[in-house]
């Protein structure tokens, strides 16, 4: 059941956008893709830039660079990427935007990640970077609560994240929060994708009541196999988006992803028609949903609160 649907971000909508911003696009435009691995959120950008007149295939070329689940790879990456014509990339993730920010220096950036790198101000753009930053860093304590919330005898959890720089602040956060709750965090750090297995494996011989993913590219490509891991461990688990309880994952707290991938789309509509990068703040979620799979719930045995229920913005029956 669908409660509600909503995201906001700083900045105001479309109707407030320059009349300007909003003209015939040009010709063709060819646009980079850069991330650490491939994720569905690509789609809510496509839809993004179709409704702004762009049409993949016709006037609009993606050059897709991923790093296939490895970040180390990002760095060269990044460094091709600046040699290239995009007339923008567009970069999901924290590990791929240090990576770019290192490497390029005059193709727009917009960035899609959860720290921007700005500290507490980001009314105005800096160089050549705009883009939304998702405020994970700080969402992460909410995790551990609502895990907790459907486990309230739990003791022991523990917290999958990669080796970006944004997912250890995520995971002091969660910490921090378990702390409070009097429960223990243990961590459980991966470098890469060929890891998930090895983290999970490690999770059930520590017999860990619960587990948190935290925010990555990484997570949300490998949604899939995630699931079908967590399933044969039979724990439950707390996810950024719902991709992952779509899958069948117990639920998840954030902002919605596919609508923050189609308002990236505006940025770089803007951009190919003349904006300046100056001209557009990095923009941040106001709404977050929480999403409970509730099928899930009743495989693992977990009865969710009715209080839980209410707040949720979707329920999967």
């Amino acid at each position: 059941m669908r409660r509600r649907e909503f995201i906001g971000v700083l900045g105001g909508g479309v109707a407030a956008w320059p009349l300007a911003a909003r003209a015939q696009p040009p010709q063709r435009a060819r646009v980079g893709w850069f991330t650490v691995a491939p994720h569905p959120y690509i789609d809510g950008f496509r839809r993004g830039m179709r409704e702004f007149g762009w049409v993949e295939g016709e006037n609009l070329l993606i050059e897709y660079h991923y790093a296939d689940g490895h970040p180390e790879r990002l760095p060269e990456l990044a460094a091709t990427l600046a040699r290239g014509a995009s007339d923008i990339i567009v970069i999901s993730g924290s590990d791929a935007l240090a990576a770019a920010r290192a490497s390029i220096r005059s193709i727009p950036l917009v960035g899609i990640a959860s720290n921007m790198g700005f500290g507490a101000s980001l009314a105005r753009s800096e160089g050549n970077l705009t883009g939304i930053a998702l405020l994970f860093d700080e969402l992460a304590s909410k995790w551990p609560e609502l895990l907790v919330e459907v486990l309230p005898h739990a003791q022991r959890l523990g917290m999958i994240f990669d080796a970006s720089p944004s997912d250890a602040m995520q995971f002091e956060a969660a910490s921090t929060t378990a702390a409070k709750l009097g429960k223990t965090l243990l961590a459980l750090r991966i470098e890469n994708v060929d890891l998930i297995g090895g983290a999970l494996e490690h999770a059930r011989s520590e017999k860990l009541d619960g587990l948190i993913f935290a925010s990555s590219p990484v997570f949300t490509a490998n949604a899939a196999h995630i699931v079908e891991l967590l399933q044969a461990t039979g724990l439950p688990a707390t996810h950024e988006g719902r991709v992952l309880v779509e899958r069948g994952g117990l639920m998840s707290y954030g902002p919605n992803l596919n609508e923050i991938y189609r308002r990236a789309a505006s940025y770089v509509d803007r951009i190919l028609k003349g904006a300046k990068l100056a001209e557009l703040p990095i923009e941040r979620p106001t709404r977050f949903e929480l999403v409970i799979n509730m099928k899930t719930a009743k495989v693992l045995g977990i009865e969710v609160p009715p209080t839980l229920l209410a707040r949720a913005d979707e329920v999967i029956e």
